[in-house]
């Protein structure tokens, strides 16, 4: 899968910081492109999928290599 867009949220998690540079990197692609968001927080696994409904933007695809998890967004409307 081949991003439009790449978030890298370190170590953030979703209660802090992450969603509004989520926010942020969306708004730089269009509609229905891939945002791959890079993450080293455990807690995202939980939270970003549940946010991802809430937004309307579809979590396509997660793969992780060593302790980072990258999220594939499909940005919605």
């Amino acid at each position: 899968m081949t991003p439009a867009a790449v978030c890298d949220g370190g170590a953030l998690d979703c209660g802090g910081g992450l969603l509004i540079a989520i926010r942020r990197a969306l708004n730089g692609i269009g509609v229905g492109e891939i945002l791959e968001i890079r993450s080293r927080a455990p807690s995202v696994e939980i939270d970003l999928p549940a946010w991802c409904d809430l937004a309307g933007h579809p979590l396509e695809q997660t793969a992780r290599d060593g302790s980072t998890t990258s999220y594939f967004v499909r940005k919605g409307r």
